[in-house]
């Protein structure tokens, strides 16, 4: 299973504009401080939707509540979409549809994934990337950033049982272009799903990649706080339902959802 013999090369940018064709407007930056810094600058500047920003090397990345992520040259898919969507769309319903696109991007390439709310990609239990979406009125941008070949060295200890790459975990070659395609090809279609009014296949779709199906968690909101054996999506509702001893325990979306 898993594959010590690492691949660092630059993104084959000519291949991702080939396979994506005239449908986005591509930009190639071998180094930048954060795809999303610069993806949100040209939101600012009324940029068109579908404008896409691809590095090999971030200097600055940054996940979810600013943490850093950091990730050696070469070796990781680092991108951000710019999207207009046609109405504003729920950070939580961004989330989902999110990390549906992104999950089913790295299913069509055969990986294991699985989505830790709201924004980790999980395969054999290790976290692999992450999304972060942020947002200004009339514009979405969509970071992901995905190991693909980090060597396991690269990870400081404390992070060695708990990160890895698909490389290393999937025992494959797993060229960057490929993920940044399936990923954005991916992530399109769910947005016009959602677009065409499906928003509540794409919020029960995410189930399918649930990692904390069957997980002890804790769940904490503003209607307080509940322990349970994992949680399901109710897409309809718009709701966490908690499983709890022989019961069930609804709690909003907007919850913090913790691994005990």
């Amino acid at each position: 299973m898993f594959h010590d013999t690492v691949a660092v090369m630059p993104l084959d940018i000519s291949e991702v504009r080939r396979r994506l064709g005239d449908a986005y407007n591509i930009i190639y930056l071998p180094e930048t401080t954060s795809t999303n810094d610069v993806a949100m600058q040209l939101a600012r500047e009324e940029t068109p939707a579908g404008t896409l920003v691809c590095t090999d090397f971030q200097t600055a990345g940054r996940g979810r509540r600013g943490a850093p992520w950091v990730a050696p040259a070469e070796s990781s898919m680092l991108c951000s979409l710019l999207m207009r969507p046609a109405e504003a769309l729920p950070m939580s319903h961004l989330a989902i549809l999110t990390g549906v696109g992104v999950a089913n991007g790295l299913k069509r390439l055969e990986i294991p994934v699985r989505i830790k709310w709201p924004n980790d990609l999980m395969v054999r239990d290790r976290k692999v990337g992450g999304i972060l979406v942020e947002t200004i009125p009339g514009a979405v941008v969509i970071g992901v950033g995905i190991n693909c070949t980090v060597p396991e060295a690269a990870f400081p200890a404390e992070l060695h049982k708990r990160a890895g790459s698909l490389q290393h975990l999937t025992g494959k070659v797993i060229r960057c272009e490929e993920v940044l395609v399936a990923v954005v090809e991916e992530l399109q279609s769910a947005l016009a799903r959602v677009k065409a009014g499906g928003i509540i296949k794409v919020l029960y779709e995410w189930n399918m990649f649930n990692w904390l199906k069957h997980r002890k968690i804790r769940v904490s909101g503003p209607l307080g706080q509940v322990d349970g054996d994992g949680l399901f999506l109710d897409g309809r509702k718009l709701v966490f339902h908690v499983f709890k001893d022989a019961g069930i325990v609804t709690m909003p979306l907007s919850s913090t959802v913790e691994v005990r």
